[in-house]
């Protein structure tokens, strides 16, 4: 695991590669790469976890390929941790930047979402949604107010209550949380407002959009996923001094001797990080004290998840030239056209273009050809462009595990990153850091773990970038 030279220092076992154990091995560098020697360990080819790719070949020969996103994966302007590690890791390039949102249904024009560039926030957002044309303006009045009493109401006061029933408390008709609240929540939480906690939906609302101007700006990765992250981030890690092994899979973790056991050998260590999904960490754990030391863990492994899918859909001409569009009225949320075509000369025949249905109960009942059609005739209504494009090929890609469901329940129990043992951390977007499961709470889980490392080592611990910085008014308005 380690060199001569890295004799006296601390050993750190890193389990998972995806963006939270990536953020642990850079935090743990970045602050102490004197004190201590960081072993990844990823069970499959590459790092990246859910935030990854495949190829999809094409042609009789297989020689020609496309890779694409499993699906796609998008930050905004309030995810400060995310865009602090890309920014140290000089990758900050490899995203394009968005200020405004274009919103369509099948029955109304287009809307403009965009942030007022003269009013300060929060006011910077009232213009924004009087602009959403397929809302009444008595819904653009509703809005607003349910947001105002959003702003005043603590955050600490929400854990217990659904977004949905909390909603209707303050007014809010269930047709307007269908076009405009849940269009928000479920591409953001992943789940639907009848079962998320209102103390997230206030996160993605407050301080995604309410509270600082840029926050609401949406940046999309203009690479795959699997070269931004697999190799580009993980190369940036590596070079700091991380070892990252691939396609090694951890069995379990050991407490004596200190550990993790894999299938050829144990790799003695002082700390481990345990940066694996919810669903997957009991796993590791059959030794009972190792297994003992994480409160609620038989609860932990049943959080409720909910799936995203994704379509594929190539076509043989351009539909829009829109980069991205949110999709009201239909069982398609969101389009992205390709964000890689622009920078690429040898992609295969066709215009690429992804949709994504995050909670896809609805879309799991229903066969993939007849999902396919339906989208591709919700499209054909939305662009007309689209009315005489063949579509040549596509693929449905749903992980039913994309995200843990944040119910009022599932927040009450998130665990921290620390555990009874000293040794042995947590690190995933599922454990308690205040934000949804998302890439931005991926990485505060991981600087939480590495600062839990470095206190357990007597070293003063790190805290989670706090976000952007508040205006007058919206330290006035916003509790």
């Amino acid at each position: 695991m380690n060199t001569d030279s890295d004799k006296n220092k601390k050993r750190v076992a890193i389990i998972g590669g995806g963006l939270a154990g990536l953020s642990a091995a850079e935090s743990l560098l970045r602050c102490h790469a004197d004190r201590f020697a960081v072993t990844l360990l990823e069970s499959k080819r590459v790092t990246g976890g859910r935030a990854g790719s495949f190829e999809r070949a094409d042609g009789a020969d297989g020689n020609h390929s496309d890779v694409v996103d499993y699906c796609q994966h998008v930050a905004m302007g309030c995810c400060t941790n995310l865009i602090g590690l890309m920014n140290r890791c000089e990758l900050m390039d490899t995203w394009q930047r968005y200020d405004e949102l274009t919103f369509l249904h099948p029955d109304h024009p287009p809307s403009r979402f965009g942030p007022a560039k003269w009013l300060p926030a929060p006011l910077h957002l009232a213009l924004a949604i009087s602009q959403l044309n397929h809302l009444t303006w008595q819904q653009h009045r509703s809005i607003r107010h349910g947001l105002l009493r959003l702003m005043r109401t603590r955050s600490e006061d929400l854990r217990d209550v659904t977004a949905e029933n909390w909603l209707i408390r303050v007014g809010q008709e269930r047709s307007t949380i269908r076009d405009f609240w849940d269009v928000i929540l479920v591409s953001a939480l992943g789940e639907e407002s009848k079962h998320v906690s209102m103390a997230a939906a206030r996160k993605v609302l407050i301080d995604g959009f309410a509270r600082c101007k840029g926050a609401s700006d949406i940046l999309v990765p203009t690479q795959p996923l699997s070269k931004l992250i697999g190799q580009q981030l993980t190369g940036a890690i590596r070079d700091l001094g991380a070892i990252i092994r691939t396609q090694s899979t951890v069995d379990s973790v050991i407490d004596s001797p200190r550990g993790v056991r894999l299938a050829d050998a144990d790799l003695p260590c002082d700390h481990v990080i345990s940066a694996v999904p919810w669903h997957v960490v009991e796993r590791l754990l059959s030794e009972p004290a190792v297994a003992s030391s994480i409160r609620n863990l038989q609860t932990i492994k049943q959080f409720p998840t909910s799936s995203i899918t994704g379509l594929h859909l190539w076509f043989d001409r351009p539909i829009t030239d829109l980069p991205h569009a949110v999709l009201v009225g239909t069982i398609s949320q969101w389009l992205f056209r390709d964000p890689v075509a622009a920078e690429s000369s040898d992609r295969i025949d066709g215009h690429y273009y992804q949709v994504v249905i995050s909670a896809s109960r609805q879309a799991k009942t229903m066969g993939k050809t007849e999902l396919v059609q339906q989208v591709c005739g919700e499209l054909r209504r939305l662009f007309p462009a689209a009315g005489n494009a063949q579509l040549i090929r596509s693929q449905v890609v749903t992980d039913p595990n994309s995200v843990f469901s944040v119910r009022p329940e599932v927040e009450s129990t998130r665990p921290p990153a620390h555990t009874a043992l000293p040794w042995f951390h947590l690190a995933g977007d599922w454990i308690a850091t205040t934000w949804p499961a998302t890439m931005e709470g991926a990485v505060i889980s991981g600087i939480m773990a590495a600062s839990s490392v470095m206190e357990n080592e007597g070293i003063a611990g790190i805290q989670p970038d706090p976000g952007l910085s508040d205006g007058l008014l919206s330290k006035w308005l916003i509790k």
